[in-house]
């Protein structure tokens, strides 16, 4: 087996996605995250125990692209959900989505074009499924999709290629 086969973690992206919303979102003097998990952290807190403005990275699975019998291409899919509060009376959505105005940019100028861990390709944004609210609390997600390529014989491309053929056909 190819050492980079061997070397090879297939969801090393996550916790490398933890890392990078970190160093933007939890540190220096505009840090504003209380929590920066996985869906491991989100699916373990009660609502009533949800520390916002929190982040969550949700790896949702991949898709093939492109596949022969030599190789293939397939895209790993990210969902980053950002988790607010207001103590606003009643339904009104207004005050959380302000709340969340404010955070979804940093996130979205973090992650767009950063290659995360085991990918070939940066990441770019995705339509996301559609948030949610449950009482005082909202959740907004952000979608990001990156690629990873890999042939039979060498095994996956980290990082980006210098020479990827897909954009040599694109010219």
């Amino acid at each position: 087996m190819s050492s980079a086969w061997a070397d090879w973690n297939f969801n090393a992206g996550e916790l490398d996605l933890v890392r990078r919303i970190k160093s933007v979102a939890q540190s220096g003097p505009d840090a504003w995250a209380r929590i920066v998990g996985t869906r491991d952290d989100l699916e373990a807190v009660t609502e009533e125990k949800q520390m916002t403005p929190g982040v969550y990275v949700i790896y949702a699975g991949f898709a093939v692209k492109d596949a022969s019998p030599a190789g293939a291409t397939i895209e790993h899919r990210w969902r980053i959900v950002l988790a607010v509060s207001s103590k606003a009376p009643g339904r009104e959505a207004s005050p959380r989505n302000q709340v969340a105005g404010k955070f979804l940019p940093a996130l979205l100028q973090a992650l767009h074009g950063y290659i995360p861990e085991g990918s070939t390709t940066a990441l770019v944004p995705a339509t996301p499924p559609p948030g949610k609210t449950s009482g005082h609390f909202a959740y907004y997600p952000l979608m990001f999709t990156s690629e990873t390529v890999y042939s039979t014989r060498k095994g996956p491309a980290i990082g980006a290629l210098a020479s990827d053929r897909r954009f040599i056909h694109a010219n």
